[in-house]
């Protein structure tokens, strides 16, 4: 069968200020996201505080609370499908609770082909499992794998696979990610919801998304995985893993053969060729273990 739908989107920046009133005896006050189009919560957003290049995510309940030594402070809000809000933050009085609206990002929508099969296929299988993918860099912290197979090409994702190793914590939240590619790296992002998802149990997790009507382009895609438990630096989340106290999800890494590439990113960072770890490798023996457990299942 063949159409055509719209994959790509537009964002556009939408810059909000607040000045906030927050005083020393109430600043353990929550802070809660909505949205502005119909006030449902905004679950796990990212809060950053840009100059310092740190941040936490709200939690289920789109909740966070600010807690700082200087009087005022600027940080930004970000979810995916809502426009960013800068809000300016003064720590010298408040009164009851805040409730911070976002507004939806709104999409420009480009016209592409799309082929659709009746026979469902799924990107290939590793070749072996090579290790361990712990939570890098900080905040937003994001891996994924590039899927370049043309049996992808312009069919309807049904459903994204993780490969969730026996180690951390498998009940942790995590956040899929999926991206357009533009000469060999990841460019603009696919996904217009905020798709939450819970591994089930470990080794191979698939999880249905054929609601959202999402297509792979031409060229392919990079599907990856967004960890939501992190809100400190990258030293904490090292020190967790040394003393085996680490708690976010383990993603496994594999040898999938030539045409397969991982990269992982922060919020604060471009996307990054994981060889680039490990610069005294040659760039096929990377591609032998520094590639996430992620297949796709197309329709």
């Amino acid at each position: 069968m063949k159409m055509k739908i719209s994959t790509q989107t537009t964002s556009l920046m939408y810059v909000v200020l607040f000045l906030l009133r927050l005083s020393t005896h109430a600043q353990n006050r929550s802070i809660q996201l909505l949205s502005r189009a119909d006030s449902a919560v905004v679950p796990f957003a990212s809060i950053l505080f840009e100059h310092k290049k740190i941040g936490f995510h709200s939690n289920e309940l789109g909740q966070f609370t600010l807690k700082s030594k200087q009087s005022i402070d600027t940080i930004t809000i970000r979810s995916i499908g809502f426009q960013d809000t800068l809000m300016i933050v003064n720590y010298s009085e408040m009164k009851g609770e805040i409730k911070v609206f976002l507004k939806p990002k709104a999409f420009l929508l480009a016209e592409v082909k799309v082929f659709s099969d009746n026979k469902p296929y799924t990107s290939m299988k590793p070749i072996k499992k090579t290790g361990h993918s712990f939570q890098q860099g900080g905040m937003g912290s994001q891996s994924g794998l590039l899927l370049t197979d043309q049996r992808l090409f312009f069919r309807q994702i049904q459903k994204a696979h993780f490969y969730i190793s026996n180690l951390g914590n498998r009940h942790f939240p995590f956040r899929i990610r999926i991206y357009s590619l533009q000469q060999g790296k990841p460019a603009q992002e696919i996904t217009q919801e905020s798709i939450i998802v819970h591994a089930k149990h470990r080794g191979w997790n698939e999880f249905d998304l054929s609601q959202y009507a999402y297509f792979v382009p031409d060229g392919g895609c990079l599907v990856a995985m967004e960890w939501l438990n992190f809100d400190d630096h990258f030293d904490d989340v090292y020190q967790r893993i040394y003393h085996e106290k680490y708690e976010g999800q383990v993603l496994g890494l594999a040898d999938y053969g030539k045409g397969y590439l991982g990269f992982s990113k922060t919020e604060f960072s471009s996307w990054n060729f994981n060889g680039d770890y490990l610069p005294h490798f040659q760039k096929t023996k990377m591609n032998m273990f520094l590639n996430p457990m992620i297949r796709l299942t197309v329709k």
